[in-house]
C-alpha cells in the first residue's frame, strides 16, 4: 500500500475540467446548500505565515489560526499542500508556544510523527502544490519532491510548468517520470516561459520517430558530419513507456563500425544486405537531426557557467563522438 507520499499505481489521471467542463463550479451552481468546508481542511482556510503578536497565551485569532493549521496537517493525506503551508504559518508565528514544546520540530513529531527534514520540504513544496491544484492537477508529494532542484534555480513557475507539460502529454505523471524529464533538461532560468518549457518537455517525452525522416534528408543525397549537431553523449533513458532514444542509441555494436541502433540487428541471419546497413544509417541521420533540436548555444553557455568542469567533460565527449562519426561516414560516395 503507497504511503502518504508515494505515487499510487492505481490512480487513474483524470484531465481537469476547469471552468467549461462542468467542473466544480457546475457542481455549486446545481448545489441547493451552500456547504463550507471545515477549517483547516482548504488552502483559504489556513491563516498566512505571519510573526508571533507576542510572547505570552496565544490571542484569540492566535488560537484560530493555531487550530485551523492543525487541522491542514492532520490532512496531509489528502493535500500536502495544505499540510505544507499549515507548518509554515505554526512555525512563522510560532504559534505552538505553549505546547508544551519549544522546539517546532519537536512539537510536529511529537503530534503528528513527521521528521524534521520532512517538515521543511513540506514547507518548501507547498506552493508548487497549490499552483498545480488551481489548474486542476493532484499531484503527490514525491512527484513535486523531484521538482525542488529545479524550484530552487528557476523559480515555482518553471516547476508548476515542467509538470503541467508533463501531464498534458497524456502520460501517467509518476515521481520517476519528472525525475527523467528534469534531467534530461537544459538548465533553467526563471527567464523561461512556459511555452518554451512546453516544447522542450515533448521534444524529451514525444522525439520525432526515427522513420519519420523527410525524402529530402535521405542518406543516399544527405552527407552527416561532425560539424552540425551537437547532443549530450548520455545513456539511453528508461522512461515508463519503454526506452527514450538518443544520440548515445548508436554505437558500441561489435560487428559494425556504427553499432546495432536497436537489441537486435536488423538482419537477424547476418547478411551484408545494403537495406540493414541503409537503415542504420536512417536512425543515425533521424538521431542526430533530434539532437540539434535538442540543444543551443544560450544553453551550452549556461550549463558552462553553472559548471564548468564538469560542462568541459561532456563538450570534449561531444566532439569526440562527433568526430568518431565523422570518419565512419568519409567514404567515397556517388558523384
Amino acid at each position: 500500500m503507497p504511503g502518504a507520499f508515494d505515487d499510487d499505481p492505481n490512480d487513474i489521471a483524470v484531465r481537469p475540467k476547469g471552468l467549461l467542463g462542468n467542473g466544480l463550479p457546475a457542481a455549486l451552481h446545481e448545489a441547493n446548500v451552500i456547504v463550507r468546508a471545515p477549517v483547516g481542511t482548504t488552502l483559504e482556510s489556513i491563516p498566512a505565515p505571519r510573526p508571533p503578536a507576542g510572547e505570552g497565551e496565544l490571542t484569540p485569532e492566535e488560537e484560530k489560526a493555531f487550530e485551523a493549521c492543525k487541522a491542514g496537517v492532520d490532512n496531509l493525506h489528502k493535500a500536502f499542500w495544505i499540510a505544507g503551508k499549515s507548518l509554515e504559518t505554526m512555525a512563522a508565528g510560532n504559534l505552538h508556544r505553549n505546547s508544551g514544546h519549544p522546539n517546532f520540530a519537536d512539537f510536529v513529531r511529537f503530534t503528528w510523527d513527521i521528521s524534521e527534514s520532512q517538515v521543511y520540504r513540506l514547507i518548501d513544496e507547498w506552493r508548487i502544490g497549490e499552483a498545480l491544484s488551481q489548474l486542476g492537477w493532484h499531484p503527490r508529494e514525491s512527484q513535486v519532491r523531484e521538482l525542488t532542484d529545479l524550484k530552487a534555480s528557476a523559480g515555482d513557475k518553471a516547476a508548476v510548468a515542467v509538470y503541467d507539460a508533463v501531464a498534458r502529454t497524456g502520460k501517467r505523471v509518476t515521481a520517476n517520470l519528472l525525475k527523467e524529464v528534469t534531467r534530461r533538461l537544459p538548465p533553467l532560468t526563471s527567464d523561461a516561459t512556459q511555452a518554451e518549457i512546453g516544447q522542450m518537455v515533448r521534444g524529451i517525452l514525444a522525439p520525432p520517430p526515427a522513420h519519420e525522416v523527410p525524402a529530402e534528408s535521405k542518406p543516399e543525397t544527405a552527407a552527416v558530419t561532425g560539424a552540425g549537431a551537437e547532443q549530450s553523449a548520455s545513456s539511453v533513458a528508461s522512461g515508463p513507456e519503454g526506452p527514450v532514444h538518443n544520440i548515445t542509441t548508436v554505437g558500441g555494436g561489435e560487428n559494425s563500425p556504427i553499432g546495432e541502433s536497436s537489441p537486435q540487428a536488423s538482419n537477424p541471419k547476418g547478411s551484408t544486405g545494403s537495406s540493414a546497413d541503409l537503415d542504420r544509417l536512417t536512425e543515425t541521420l533521424a538521431l542526430l537531426r533530434e539532437a540539434e533540436r535538442g540543444l543551443s548555444k544560450p544553453a551550452v553557455r549556461r550549463a558552462v557557467e553553472a559548471d564548468p568542469a564538469a560542462a568541459a567533460t561532456v563538450l570534449s565527449e561531444i566532439d569526440s563522438t562527433l568526430n568518431r562519426l565523422g570518419r565512419m561516414v568519409a567514404v567515397r560516395r556517388p558523384e
